[in-house]
């Protein structure tokens, strides 16, 4: 390890850990909180990509003689299974199962259906099968809960003019205010981030039920048809990058006016870039010249900064870099996430030199964040690198570990 690399993570073997608390109030298990200022809370994609950076920060720890990689191990183990069964517990009846689950509050009218509307973003199977993969034991995933999950969503947020996914509202959709859903109409944004994500969802619901010796086929077509739909609807031959879809799209007719010729379109292009435009590619959903075409406009566009990788481009009217909580900004700011989501993109197709360059962008941010607060910050200002809020903020930052793992496996091959 280089100097910088010393500094961030010998801040991650004290302290990135502690993420994972014990069983508490409500919950009967291990489970993940992203940080100080999100205290007794188990969020679906928080969880998820904490888990996945832990079990990196694990690896690359592992020959540290300072570190108790047994004891962190089986931390980290409980904690990956934890997160699923606290989900599973809180399903309801139909399949809707919460983004967010507060610990310590009973009858949580702030994570209720009625509420929040949208159910869990793509997580959940995920989960089940990471905390499988560590485990080695996949006999607690609880298939049923899995296909009740997909079944509200394909009943409650599935446009079948289009064949996306879509949210209801605005409430806790990960990306807080990414402008091609929030403020925007009810029922009308089928992000694009969301889909790539169900995908995703699907492809590990395959190999969840291939190691169950499970029939697997109609999820393999309900995945098929999913992509389909993305390319019919999300592709933007110009840019050649994915958007957002306003399904909002209806014929106003009446007995004198549209009759001629009717909006024949299912919906209409969010030309709006946002990391989640590349989420294709991080899923690694298009073959190699989509890819390379995609990946082109990225290079000319404006998410990249010298300190990462924004959440919006900074050439959208909606750029903004204002400190704001409930929601959380992202449009612009830089997250873990986002520059995990680029990374990966580039990584998947070959792009191994522009891959370590955002490694080292973050790496740089976190460095110098550490030296001037002593921690991580929740995000990061992309003209002069500067932490946006929250100190001993972990999440998606932990990623830094999968960015440094995922290099040293294509260093050893």
């Amino acid at each position: 390890m280089n100097k910088k690399e010393k500094l961030v993570f010998d801040l991650l073997k004290k302290h990135a850990f502690k993420v994972i608390a014990s069983p508490s109030g409500k919950v009967k298990y291990s489970f993940v909180e992203p940080g100080i200022a999100y205290h007794n809370t188990l969020w679906d994609w928080d969880s998820y990509w904490s888990i996945l950076a832990l079990n990196d920060t694990l690896e690359i720890l592992k020959n540290d003689k300072d570190f108790d990689y047994q004891y962190y191990r089986k931390l980290v183990n409980e904690g990956a299974k934890g997160d699923v069964l606290n989900f599973y517990d809180f399903m309801e009846d139909d399949g809707f199962t919460p983004i967010m689950i507060r610990v310590d509050v009973n009858n949580d009218t702030y994570c209720s259906k009625e509420n929040v509307k949208n159910s869990h973003k793509g997580y959940l199977i995920k989960a089940s099968l990471l905390a499988a993969k560590l485990n080695d034991d996949f006999s607690f995933i609880d298939v049923n809960k899995l296909f009740l999950y997909l079944k509200y969503l394909k009943e409650n947020q599935f446009d079948q003019k289009t064949g996306l996914f879509y949210y209801v509202s605005d409430i806790m959709i990960g990306v807080d205010n990414n402008p091609t859903v929030f403020g925007r109409l009810e029922n009308s944004s089928a992000d694009i981030l969301l889909n790539a994500t169900m995908v995703d969802e699907y492809n590990c619901l395959i190999e969840i039920l291939k190691n169950l010796k499970m029939d697997y086929k109609f999820y393999e077509e309900e995945k098929n048809k999913l992509i389909q739909a993305i390319f019919t609807n999300c592709y933007d031959l110009a840019t050649n990058i994915f958007y957002s879809q306003d399904i909002n799209v209806k014929n106003n007719e009446t007995e004198i006016f549209h009759k001629g010729l009717k909006p024949f379109w299912n919906c209409l292009p969010l030309k709006i870039e946002f990391f989640g435009c590349y989420s294709p590619l991080t899923f690694n959903l298009v073959d190699k010249e989509v890819a390379k075409k995609s990946l082109k406009h990225l290079k000319k566009g404006g998410l990249i900064s010298k300190y990462g990788v924004r959440t919006l481009s900074k050439y959208e009217k909606m750029y903004n870099l204002t400190p704001s909580g409930n929601p959380s900004n992202w449009l612009g700011a830089i997250w873990g996430i986002s520059s995990y989501f680029i990374f990966k993109a580039y990584l998947n197709y070959g792009y191994t030199y522009q891959a370590k360059k955002i490694y080292k962008k973050t790496l740089n941010t976190h460095y110098n964040g550490i030296l001037k607060n002593g921690s991580m910050s929740e995000s990061y200002n992309p003209e002069n690198g500067e932490g946006i809020l929250h100190t001993m903020f972990f999440s998606f930052n932990m990623l830094i570990s999968s960015m440094k793992n995922d290099l040293l496996k294509i260093k050893k091959c």
